[in-house]
């Protein structure tokens, strides 16, 4: 069966939520509609919709004109099967010592002394390690690592599938290590990816929104803290940081596209962070800032 999608751009946040609701209404029905900020600081958002039967061209017309919208791009989309095609292209990630690896992959795990496997399954949604953010993190961590770092607490903020508290609790065995993320499903997701890894109770997973958390307040202050989110959400964390970090502690952001980088750590050094490190990763950067 075909799949139909419809796509504009519009400037703002409350006349892209109107223009999906909107959408919801038209006749044939989609599917799904969603709204996505751009993150690239021009204000634009993003409304796109899922349809099994071809939209309404002239409604579509119509709605983009009424909400000052751009006309909608529609595509049909090809009849594929998405694990397969994902697991194609996931090939296996190397950052440092860590290599991240689906299980379709198993007979590549390196067997040197040293290398640190890490194994997430490729049917999961978010963050395999093969995004520029979450290979600049982990390319961070390593190279903490290297230089002798060993923190005692740790928190991975937005951790999604959990690969960076997995990296963390594979070479931290003493560490107390928590991963949260505001998606229940996210938590559900995490805990499983322990299990696969053997490390079954190893690292606390909880639902939270940033250190909204009783659990993630009583274990402060962190050596060491991972938010591989975006960059609203990063400027915002930025006083919650500066209060569950210990002095000297680090934290290693990432989700934020080079063209924010600098904004990010105007954030932080406003909340008493020095820059530490910085990697841009084509159009990605992953930062360390210490607490001072």
């Amino acid at each position: 069966m075909p799949t139909y999608t419809a796509l504009t751009t519009l400037i703002g946040q409350d006349a892209a939520e109107a223009l999906a609701e909107a959408m919801e209404r038209m006749d044939p029905e989609p599917t799904g509609v969603g709204v996505f900020e751009i993150e690239d600081d021009s204000g634009l958002w993003e409304v796109g919709a899922y349809f099994l039967e071809a939209p309404d061209q002239v409604t579509l017309e119509l709605l983009a004109v009424a909400f000052e919208a751009k006309s909608f791009a529609v595509s049909e989309l090809p009849e594929v099967d998405w694990v397969a095609h994902v697991r194609r292209e996931l090939s296996p990630v190397e950052a440092g010592r860590f290599f991240v690896y689906g299980s379709h992959d198993a007979d590549k795990v390196p067997t040197e002394p040293g290398r640190v496997p890490l194994q997430i399954e490729a049917t999961v949604a978010f963050g395999t390690g093969h995004h520029g953010t979450t290979l600049g993190c982990l390319r961070a961590f390593d190279r903490l690592i290297d230089q002798g770092f060993s923190p005692a607490r740790v928190a991975d903020i937005g951790c999604g599938t959990a690969v960076l508290a997995l990296a963390a609790a594979r070479v931290l065995p003493d560490a107390l290590i928590i991963a949260s993320d505001i998606d229940q499903v996210a938590v559900d997701v995490a805990r499983a990816n322990m299990a696969i890894n053997e490390l079954d109770g190893r690292v606390e997973c909880l639902e939270a929104a940033g250190f909204d958390h009783p659990r993630l307040r009583e274990a402060a202050p962190y050596d060491l803290v991972f938010a591989n989110i975006l960059k609203g959400p990063l400027v915002e964390l930025a006083p919650h940081m500066a209060r569950h970090i210990a002095e000297d502690g680090l934290c290693i952001l990432s989700g934020l596209l080079v063209v924010q980088a600098e904004s990010i750590e105007a954030a932080y050094h406003a909340e008493g962070f020095v820059s530490v490190a910085r990697e841009d990763l084509g159009e990605w950067s992953a930062l360390v800032l210490r607490r001072k």
